[in-house]
């Protein structure tokens, strides 16, 4: 039995429906029905009529069959799709278009390093004829600025001295008093939240939650969608495991006593997930793909302090 067929198995006996009052409920005769939950997809007509028989059972038993599809495509059968023409290589005329000769395929080249040799002989002869120019003009600003310097004597301040004396004289004491202040004042821990996202791959993020006592997670749907919850122990945690119809709802977990919890949501275009009131995002844009799921790792603030 495939995990398509039990999860609809369960659906159908937690309605209490038999396969009798199934086959009234959708028309589908009770051999196909028993096929579908035993994975038996050769015993139906095809594989669109087992798509579309798979979405009724669905449907009857109060299942979204789009979720359904999503989360078990690779148990579903494909449908054979028209093979598209093609035309071997060797079949395709071949083109009247004459080879390349050696002249094309040398002449880019030569016509390239012409144009090179003649940028450098132009590069050259600007050098040169600047070098020329500035040669020929005597320099006197830097005979003026050293017979300047060589004019004026440096006079000595006391003043600035002193002054300078008695500023590192008070300087010294101020700093003194700075630093008895500083250390006599205790130093408050403060927690600061930490959420760093590690790993992307596939349709799973997994994030790092550190730095605070708190661990909070809050979705908030927009519509239908399939809620899955569980610890690092793969047990759920609740509530999970259904799909939730509801608009504008809000799940709350407070998770401070887990060390990694893994979110599996489907249809996740539907839902919005914060920690501690910081939103986080999906792997890939959730309308490109709607099951995706969310690992977040935890490590209390006290604890990362040590």
């Amino acid at each position: 039995m495939t995990e398509l067929g039990q999860r609809l198995k369960e659906a159908r006996m937690e309605r209490q429906l038999s396969y009798e009052q199934l086959q009234d409920k959708t028309k589908i005769q009770k051999r196909y029905l028993r096929a579908i939950e035993e994975g038996q997809y050769s015993v139906l007509p095809g594989a669109f009529y087992a798509r579309a028989f798979i979405k009724n059972y669905a449907e009857a038993v109060g299942l979204d069959p789009e979720v359904l599809f999503e989360e078990h495509a690779s148990e579903l059968p494909a449908t054979k799709e028209g093979q598209s023409e093609f035309t071997p290589s060797a079949s395709k005329p071949k083109s009247n278009i004459p080879k390349d000769n050696k002249v094309a395929k040398v002449f880019p080249v030569f016509l390239t390093v012409v144009l090179l040799a003649a940028l450098l002989v132009a590069l050259y002869w600007v050098i040169q004829n600047n070098a020329g120019n500035n040669s020929s003009e005597p320099n006197t600003e830097n005979v003026d600025k050293y017979e300047s310097a060589e004019g004026d004597e440096p006079e000595e301040s006391t003043e600035t001295s002193e002054d300078t004396d008695g500023n590192d004289g008070k300087s010294d004491s101020s700093e003194d008093e700075d630093t008895t202040e500083t250390e006599s004042e205790p130093e408050e821990e403060t927690q600061v939240q930490n959420l760093e996202e590690l790993s992307s791959e596939g349709s799973i993020k997994t994030y790092a939650l550190s730095g605070t006592d708190q661990f909070n997670v809050e979705l908030k749907m927009k519509g239908n969608s399939y809620i899955d919850v569980k610890e690092a122990s793969g047990k759920n945690i609740q509530p999970g495991g259904k799909v939730f119809k509801k608009e504008n709802g809000i799940l709350t977990y407070d998770l401070a006593d887990q060390t990694q919890v893994t979110f599996n949501i489907g249809v996740s275009q539907n839902v919005e997930v914060t920690v501690n009131g910081e939103p986080l995002t999906y792997a890939v844009e959730p309308s490109k793909r709607p099951h995706q799921k969310i690992v977040i790792q935890y490590q209390k603030g006290t604890e990362e302090a040590q």
